[in-house]
Order: structure tokens, then sequence, then C-alpha cells
């Protein structure tokens, strides 16, 4: 089963991640991605022993295991992986540069359709599977 959980970085560099779809709210952060995934796991579990003896609804959806689905917006996942340079991945997905940083700016809320934002995620996948491939 899926816990969904928004991730965002905060002011002071920490990383917070909020679970939507689970009754109630667990909430954890980290000084990374990875220290705050091992931090909402450990909530999650010990969430989940509470639900055992006081929601045992939400204990069954979860009881055989779960697994996260992270979200994070298209000016979020920019700002938490600054080492990807806007332009150049802009052009790398055939998208205008300057268009693209008008996405990826947390201050403006322009708008972004459904199949922009699927091709953003789409060219975001491609990079993750190139770089799997390097070997040093």
């Amino acid at each position: 089963m899926a816990i969904k959980v928004k991730i965002e970085k905060s002011a002071d560099d920490r990383y917070w991640g909020t679970t939507q779809n689970v009754p109630g709210v667990v909430v954890a952060d980290g000084e990374s991605i990875n220290e705050l995934k091992e931090n909402l796991k450990e909530a999650v579990e010990l969430y989940l022993e509470t639900a055992e003896e006081y929601d045992k609804e939400t204990y069954e959806l979860y009881k055989n295991g779960f697994e996260f689905e992270y979200d994070l917006d298209v000016s979020e996942i920019f700002r938490v992986f600054e080492v990807i340079n806007k332009s150049e991945f802009a052009k790398s997905i055939g998208l205008n540069a300057s268009l693209f940083r008008q996405y990826t700016n947390s201050k403006t809320q322009t708008y972004i359709s459904e199949k922009r934002a699927k091709e953003i995620e789409n060219g975001l996948h491609r990079l993750g599977k190139e770089l799997l491939k390097v070997k040093l």
C-alpha cells in the first residue's frame, strides 16, 4: 500500500515530509532527504503500532507493508535538487529555459498544464535512469 508524502524544504534547509493519505498526519524531518526518509519510516511504523490498538481499519490497510510515494511540486524539486541546472534541464526536454525558470520559481504561480508537468516528470525520470548507468 502506498503512503503519499509531500516533501518540502524549510528556510533553515531541513527537509519535511507530511503524509497525505493516512488518517491523522504523520510528519518527520531530516537534514537530508535520506535522513527524512529514514525518520518518516520510523514515524509511520510507530504510528501503525498505535493504530493496531486504536484504529484497526488503518492498521489493516498497512499491516502487510507499505511504500512511500513522494510528491514535490516543480519549484520544490529544483530547490531541493539545486545541483540540477534549470536551463540545461529545460533544453534537454525541449522547453524554453525562460519559461521553465518561471515554472520553477516558487514566488510566482505560473500555471503548468498536466501534459507539461508529465513532460518534466518524464525528463527527470530519464535523467535518473541515465545517472543509474554511471559507473565510477
